[in-house]
């Protein structure tokens, strides 16, 4: 029994002289602590901004390097712990306590880590090693008391990328019939760009084989209405995160018709300004040139099927048979690639006709012929106002 209190008293004094000895560094002068610290804590790591890529195929945590110290000239438990502001990044530490003899350190891995395609931003984050007890037969340190806490801190961020994806609307193969004639004969590609990554984009459509266009005598340009933009070579536009844009076009066609038909391609490249080291987008709009002797038969007409041939029959000559061959035509000049100018010549003849009839209609009614023998003899049913509507000879 007396052995016991013996024990328990000579533990008791140990106990009682630590904490004098911590209670004498407490009060002691500042150079006094620096020379002989009873307890002390540092913490280090080898980076202190942190970058992440979020790209959807590049994304990956980011391991920082981290060293913990026992300043202190007694042993000493250590627990370390690490926090991030927001809720952008996670923060994972391999170890989180250590028990370090005087002038020891240890060694520990900080993981940062970020959601995939997560938007570009910036958190500060902390890390703190903090001294819970000292001594062999540990005696607890109040948090924060006698120098106990070392903290590294800094920020880490998400790195802005770009990922897009380029295509032309409609994949069919063009087909030239008609050269440019002022501001028609041009064909229109609508441009379709969609950004994928997480940040506003700076992309720009490109003409790869302009000096290939240029000896085929095939004339091209962009443009764009919202947002205004003309270009002659490329296209240049600012593609929200997450959005896609409509609004660009090419427009292309050829100087002069040969007299062979032909194929041709426009190759198309679409890069990032914004980030350089993004992969590009090739797309090729295949096109055909269609030669001024590749159509044949009268007005470029290739075949009439009997009952086309018919209703001329049928028709006979006259006002009738114009607007039968008139609607004859349209109908198989679009067949052939639509020979613009053959109803043209149709329209003309249909427009005499129009005139002569009108002229004799009124020559009739000046002569007092009565309007119901008019009307019988022109057939005014037939309205030539109706036939334009009908199709439009311009498409033709």
């Amino acid at each position: 029994m007396t052995l016991n209190l013996l024990g328990q008293s000579g533990e008791t004094m140990k106990r009682v002289c630590l904490i004098s000895l911590l209670l004498i560094c407490l009060f002691a002068p500042m150079h006094a602590q620096a020379q002989a610290t009873p307890i002390g804590v540092d913490i280090d790591c080898d980076q202190q901004t942190i970058e992440i890529n979020v790209h959807p195929e590049q994304n990956a945590p980011v391991d920082v390097t981290c060293v913990v110290s026992n300043t202190g000239s007694l042993n000493q438990k250590i627990n370390v712990d690490g926090s991030v502001d927001g809720n952008s990044f996670s923060l994972i530490l391999s170890e989180s306590s250590f028990d370090l003899a005087a002038g020891e350190d240890a060694t520990f891995v900080a993981t940062f880590s970020a959601s995939p395609r997560s938007e570009v931003t910036t958190e500060d984050y902390n890390i703190t090693a903090t001294v819970e007890s000292v001594g062999q037969d540990p005696i607890q340190i109040p948090w924060g008391q006698f120098g106990s806490t070392s903290e590294a801190s800094g920020q880490v961020k998400s790195m802005p990328f770009s990922r897009m994806s380029f295509q032309v609307q409609d994949k069919s193969t063009v087909i030239i019939d008609e050269k440019i004639d002022d501001d028609d004969g041009f064909y229109q590609v609508q441009l379709t760009l969609f950004n994928d990554g997480n940040v506003e984009d700076d992309i720009v459509v490109e003409i790869m084989n302009t000096q290939e266009l240029s000896d085929l005598g095939i004339t091209h340009s962009f443009y764009s209405v919202t947002p205004f933009y003309f270009g002659v070579d490329f296209y240049r536009e600012l593609v929200s995160s997450g959005s896609t844009s409509n609004s660009g076009f090419m427009l292309f066609g050829i100087d002069d018709l040969p007299e062979e038909s032909f194929n041709f391609e426009i190759e198309l490249r679409a890069y990032s300004l914004t980030d350089e080291s993004a992969p590009y987008v090739d797309v090729t709009v295949d096109a055909q040139v269609t030669g001024s002797e590749s159509a044949g038969g009268a007005f470029g007409i290739e075949s009439v099927s009997n009952d086309d041939l018919k209703i001329v029959g049928i028709a006979g000559g006259g006002i009738i048979g114009v607007i039968v061959l008139l609607v004859l035509i349209s109908k198989l000049t679009k067949k052939a690639g639509k020979q613009k100018i053959a109803a043209k010549e149709a329209k003309k003849v249909a427009k005499a006709e129009k005139r002569t009839m009108k002229a004799n209609r009124r020559a009739m009614k000046k002569a007092g012929i009565p309007e119901d023998v008019i009307d019988d003899e022109f057939e005014d049913d037939l309205d030539f106002g109706d036939l334009d509507e009908d199709f439009d000879f311009e498409d033709l």
